[in-house]
């Protein structure tokens, strides 16, 4: 299994990128950026690159290209139209805010598109159909983004100022949940968002999970799916089980499945946040609806004040989980644009 990870890692160019943390969390993904851009010829910049404020900036989407509705067709370079070199830049600006877990994770991603081309002969599944996109100029001191996504990873960085991050929306997915068969039987790329919560869920009391259970059936998908902006009202923090009701066991379980979403990025870069799930325990609450077993239709989320975490598993027999870490106020940097504008326009 270590081989067979390591091997992983050498396919996807992540054995050569590990970062290491610096004082400016900026200053690595601005590097990156700029070598990515300047490998590329004009035509290829014209899908790469556009002004901040372009309209298609704030999409995002998890399907696969060939679901796509025509208004949310991906903005950027596709990797198959990258050369060798291009590619590799392209995974050094995605692995720039990741860790070296979060590195993983996306590679293993990829990797199941191949997975599931070996198994359907679908075109569709190609892991090399991600997009990466690059708006406003990289730089230390203005404000700047960028997008690494295709079916199932959705990464999307802002920094305003060049400083100030916003590391949501970011979503990654596994189809299939548990690979069955083939040289990567036993893979499961989701293992600690499905199998921590699972073990959260079945620690709670019959009172707890009469809070935690808030309605009956698994939904399809994520309440959230990849609208632009989610909005408190749905996902009502007084709907839940609050983490001030948990035992010391179960809060320590709860923290130990927010990293798991979190920790997918560089210690420097959520040091550098403003905030996070883990400053607003004090308002969390966990939802859990469906079964505990694996196989089974479940899903949960955990809600703070600005924070929505969310996982769902109901597809393809319940092998199919999405999940999602997103922030009422500040995908995409909202948050922090609105109070850049209030300080510099009033």
């Amino acid at each position: 299994m270590i081989k067979q990870f390591f091997r992983l890692g050498l396919i996807f160019g992540l054995a050569a990128s590990m970062i290491a943390c610096v004082s400016n969390p900026a200053d690595d993904m601005r590097k990156a950026a700029d070598a990515f851009l300047g490998s590329l010829d004009a035509k290829q910049k014209v899908k790469a690159y556009a002004k901040f404020s372009h309209k298609n900036r704030n999409d995002w989407v998890y399907l696969p290209d060939k679901y796509i509705k025509p208004e949310k067709k991906r903005f950027g370079l596709v990797m198959k139209e990258m050369s060798a070199v291009q590619k590799k830049l392209a995974v050094g600006l995605l692995n720039s805010a990741l860790s070296a877990k979060g590195q993983m994770t996306a590679s293993k991603v990829r990797l199941l598109e191949d997975v599931l081309f070996k198994m359907t002969k679908d075109p569709i599944r190609d892991s090399e159909l991600y997009y990466v996109s690059v708006f406003g100029t990289p730089s230390d001191h203005h404000t700047w983004g960028w997008t690494f996504e295709g079916h199932h990873l959705s990464i999307n960085v802002t920094l305003v100022n060049g400083q100030h991050l916003s590391l949501t929306p970011s979503f990654f997915a596994s189809n299939p949940g548990v690979v069955k068969q083939g040289e990567h039987k036993g893979l499961q790329v989701l293992d600690g968002e499905e199998n921590i919560a699972r073990d959260l869920a079945k620690s709670l009391s019959k009172e707890q999970f009469a809070k935690a259970n808030v309605f009956k059936k698994a939904p399809k998908d994520i309440f959230s799916k990849d609208l632009t902006k989610v909005e408190r009202a749905q996902f009502d923090i007084k709907k839940g089980l609050p983490y001030k009701e948990m035992t010391d066991d179960q809060k320590a379980k709860t923290v130990e499945l927010i990293k798991v979403y979190i920790e997918k990025f560089r210690p420097d870069l959520l040091k550098a946040l403003d905030n996070s799930p883990l400053t607003e325990l004090d308002s969390l609450v966990f939802v859990w609806v469906g079964e505990m077993e694996m196989g089974k239709p479940h899903y949960y989320r955990l809600v703070t004040t600005n924070h929505l975490i969310e996982y769902d598993n109901v597809q393809n027999g319940a092998y199919h989980p999405h999940a999602v870490w997103r922030e009422f106020d500040g995908d995409f940097g909202e948050d922090l644009l609105k109070k850049h504008h209030d300080e510099h326009h009033h």
